[in-house]
């Protein structure tokens, strides 16, 4: 009976066959032993199962402002939301004050600025919905969740939501 295939292993009527069979997944992971068919299956396993470096988790968005980050459209004058890229104008400030009018000085969030992006975060996005403790150990499963948790949308938005959401994790081995 073949060890490689952990979920439906297979019996086999010769030694030859077995040895043939196992030969379709020649990288072994060095924890458990399980067998994989590219060398990139065997490391995202191991990453994910025993070793991993890093996780992801919502618990990591202490605030609102976290799940924003300046627009990079209009810099100085807008913010765009990290789970679908909605832009929120900066309303604070006199018409000098935009990058794009040439003053130096960004405009800021208002009390009514950040009323709408929470009443966004909370309304399209669930913000603090999610269970805090529960950790992504792959970056495209903290994506799908993202996406089916919090109707998010990818783009290059996401990336800094994910920044924020990562946390190295101790390297023992599990």
């Amino acid at each position: 009976m073949c060890e490689c295939c952990p979920k439906k292993p297979e019996r086999f009527e010769t030694l030859e066959k077995l040895n043939a069979h196992e030969a379709k997944k020649p990288h072994i992971c060095t924890f458990c032993g399980n067998r994989f068919k590219n060398k990139n299956e065997a490391k995202r396993h191991q990453n994910s199962r025993h070793v991993r470096p890093y996780s992801w988790s919502c618990s990591a968005l202490s605030g609102y402002d976290r799940a924003f980050h300046d627009s990079t459209n209009r810099p100085g004058e807008a913010d765009t939301c990290g789970y679908c890229g909605d832009e929120f104008p900066r309303s604070g400030g006199g018409p000098d004050t935009g990058a794009s009018s040439g003053g130096d000085a960004p405009r800021y969030a208002t009390v009514q600025d950040w009323d709408e992006r929470i009443k966004h975060l909370k309304e399209v996005h669930k913000f603090g919905k999610c269970d805090s403790f529960k950790k992504f150990f792959r970056a495209d499963h903290f994506r799908q969740h993202l996406q089916h948790g919090h109707a998010g949308t990818s783009g290059k938005w996401t990336s800094m939501l994910e920044t924020v959401c990562m946390s190295e994790e101790d390297l023992e081995t599990r």
